[in-house]
């Protein structure tokens, strides 16, 4: 069900925006994603049938940034 994706990027894009939240926001993003992964919920592809099929709107423009945090966070902790 990719419905839990979008649901999990507005969530990550919301705290990730806030002033607060900048420093935790790869991190955030990873966990999110490796906790969604684990509870077996898929992804939304690049197709977009999540976000027509969303009861609440959200936009698949949220999966993107919150891939984009979730690569960052990859790469960063792989160089580290």
């Amino acid at each position: 069900n990719a419905s839990a994706m979008l649901f999990t990027s507005a969530k990550a894009t919301h705290l990730g925006v806030l002033p607060q939240g900048q420093a935790e926001r790869l991190s955030r993003a990873r966990a999110m994603v490796e906790t969604m992964e684990t509870a077996g919920f898929g992804g939304c592809t690049n197709h977009g049938e999540c976000e027509a099929a969303c009861p609440k709107g959200i936009s698949v423009d949220y999966i993107a940034r919150l891939n984009r945090d979730y690569l960052k966070a990859v790469v960063v902790s792989q160089t580290t």
